[in-house]
């Protein structure tokens, strides 16, 4: 019996997620493509019928993960719950943090994504992979902010994408090596807030 196109495509799914995970816990050496297989519940031979070598796996699951959670983390960034351009870039802004933060604790998911994008994707594929992610998130933190109605007073939204941006990766290392620094869920806000107006209104 052929398999539908459905089947595939749920197929290549679990074999992502299988490979984000297995190379958060195992690293880019020890992460094989037979446990990939394994975790995923398919043959190698399956794997390989979707991705020729680990590479081009790796290289497919960050553009997919980046895809799908980007969507989650920058929709309607820019406007307030009637959909209307928010008043502040720096409500834009702590909103995005505190997605990211959520998402970087809570969702083992996001969590494996992140980690594989700043651990294994430069020893693998090399930095320009990881710095392509960066710049394409760059570009979309200085849209938000220059789509929202109001204006930083110190710094352009350049500068200030810059910023948020060291902010996210500082992030993504603490939830990896230290996830009991990070604000609790119940001081999320109040932490993403004090620390957005320190850093954009001082």
């Amino acid at each position: 019996m052929r398999r539908t196109a459905e089947d595939a495509a749920k197929t290549r799914i679990a074999l992502l997620k299988a490979a984000l995970l297995s190379f958060e816990e195992k690293g880019w050496r020890e992460a094989t493509l037979k446990h990939i297989a394994e975790r995923a519940g398919v043959t190698r031979g399956g794997l390989q019928h979707h991705f020729r070598d680990k590479q081009t796996l790796l290289d497919a699951a960050l553009q997919w993960g980046w895809s799908d959670y980007g969507r989650r983390l920058f929709e309607d960034l820019d406007a307030d719950p009637d959909g209307n351009a928010s008043n502040h870039p720096r409500e834009a802004i702590e909103e995005l943090l505190s997605r990211f933060v959520r998402l970087v604790t809570g969702d083992t998911m996001f969590r494996a994504l992140a980690s594989t994008t700043m651990q294994v994707a430069p020893q693998a594929l090399g930095h320009s992979k990881r710095n392509g992610i960066l710049d394409d998130w760059h570009r979309r933190i200085e849209e938000v902010i220059v789509n929202s109605t109001g204006q930083l007073s110190l710094l352009t939204p350049t500068e200030a994408a810059g910023l948020v941006l060291t902010l996210i990766q500082g992030f993504t290392v603490t939830a990896v090596t230290r996830p009991t620094d990070l604000p609790q869920p119940d001081k999320l806000d109040t932490a993403v807030k004090a620390l957005v107006r320190g850093l954009l209104d001082s």
